[in-house]
């Protein structure tokens, strides 16, 4: 049997969720292909007054935090010694990998010319944030990569490269924390130059502060999410007594949010707040339906047993964070009297592709590499003088042939 038929029959086993997943995909490879083909004037609704549209405000400001479940929980598990959430620690890895590589695939549509893009590694303008960003995503998603081949090892039996890859765990843990901290700090950071274009109800100062907390506390939402439907759509083992451990750290770091966010409302916005109706009813919802209930629930000890709950939770934490993003880089932006930029149809299709390639290759992954397969605590991290490949035993779990 060729390999063709071989990958048409394993198609055809897919749930049909999967196929839909797969056209969804095409149709924004083609979206893709016209934006290159006639370029972004004839395929966008963007212009000079709206130079960022969807593809910046979700592909890269949104999608950037959303991703941060991988440096959030690597951190957690592997700096503070928490080793019983390392299960959890792979799928945020593949989820954090899978969203970093989109965002480049993103930036490549949205640069007017993208073939210019690896000129930043030679011509370095260290003034502009938009520069430490490209590095840093550039870096970060070099580390993901390093981290995604561990899996990838055990699943080749490679035994070399996995005994190494777990010796440099730790280094990557941090590596990892430090990059994420100063672009995810960063992407705030552009939007302190739009002194008065950005509404006076989220400019201030602290916004690449702000932008780095709601990071840390939605990347550790994003895991109890993934983990919640892995295991009611996947069949993955139930990881709720773990995420109760998250559910114990997530309401502190929101609580050092709310404070800054308060103390930025109060004491460091000029001019007028509440001017302009819609604009308040957003700040509303994002700060009543994405933080403060949210933040409630999580400081019940009901949370740490209901998984519904916890599910519910972590999903306001990711709607808070996507309007809020939203809104800074996109509603926030909109001066009176200026036409309104909505977003064309070739972009909304290359947007939902990118979100339905996000889902589609993080369960293919999960399907074909061991990412929810707990490697022994007690491992010998001694790198072997000479190659052998690893049996599988137990539960997946790795040892020496």
């Amino acid at each position: 049997m060729t390999a063709a038929r071989i990958v048409i029959n394993e198609i055809k086993g897919y749930h049909r969720f999967i196929k839909f997943l797969m056209v969804l995909v095409g149709a924004a490879a083609v979206a893709s292909a016209v934006r290159f083909i006639f370029g972004l004037g004839a395929t966008t609704n963007l212009n000079d007054l709206y130079p960022w549209g969807l593809w910046i405000s979700f592909d890269v400001v949104t999608a950037v935090p959303l991703a941060a479940g991988a440096f959030t929980i690597g951190i957690v598990a592997h700096v503070f010694h928490i080793k019983k959430l390392e299960p959890l620690v792979r799928p945020a890895i593949v989820t954090g990998f899978l969203g970093y590589s989109l965002v480049c695939v993103g930036l490549l549509l949205d640069l007017g010319q993208p073939q210019r893009g690896p000129y930043v590694l030679f011509n370095w303008n260290v003034h502009s944030p938009m520069f430490e960003v490209s590095m840093c995503v550039m870096a970060y998603t070099t580390v993901l990569f390093l981290e995604f081949l561990h899996p990838v090892s055990e699943r080749f039996g490679w035994h070399i490269p996995l005994r190494l890859l777990r010796t440099l765990e730790l280094p990557f843990a941090i590596l990892a924390a430090m990059i994420s901290t100063l672009h995810q700090s960063t992407l705030g950071t552009f939007f302190l130059i739009a002194v008065d274009k950005l509404h006076n109800l989220w400019y201030n100062p602290l916004l690449p502060l702000q932008f780095w907390l709601s990071a840390i506390f939605t990347g550790l939402s994003i895991v109890i999410f993934e983990a919640s439907l892995v295991h009611k759509y996947m069949g993955q083992p139930d990881e709720s007594d773990l995420l109760a451990t998250l559910t114990k750290i997530i309401p502190w770091i929101m609580g050092v949010y709310i404070a800054v966010k308060a103390y930025a409302l109060a004491f460091l916005s000029h001019g007028p707040l509440f001017d302009r109706p819609v604009l308040t009813a957003l700040f509303s919802v994002e700060v009543i339906v994405g933080l403060l209930i949210p933040f409630a629930m999580f400081l019940t000890k009901r949370i740490r047993t209901d998984k519904q709950m916890q599910l519910r939770a972590a999903s306001l934490v990711i709607v808070g964070l996507i309007l809020n993003r939203f809104n800074v880089s996109m509603f926030a932006m909109h001066q009176p009297g200026q036409p309104v930029y909505f977003p064309n149809f070739i972009e909304s299709v290359v947007t939902i592709g990118i979100i339905a390639a996000h889902i589609l290759f993080f369960v293919l992954i999960a399907k074909y590499f061991p990412i929810f397969e707990h490697h022994p605590e007690a491992t010998d991290y001694t790198i072997p003088d000479r190659f052998r490949k690893i049996e599988k035993h137990g539960h997946g779990a790795a040892s020496e042939a």
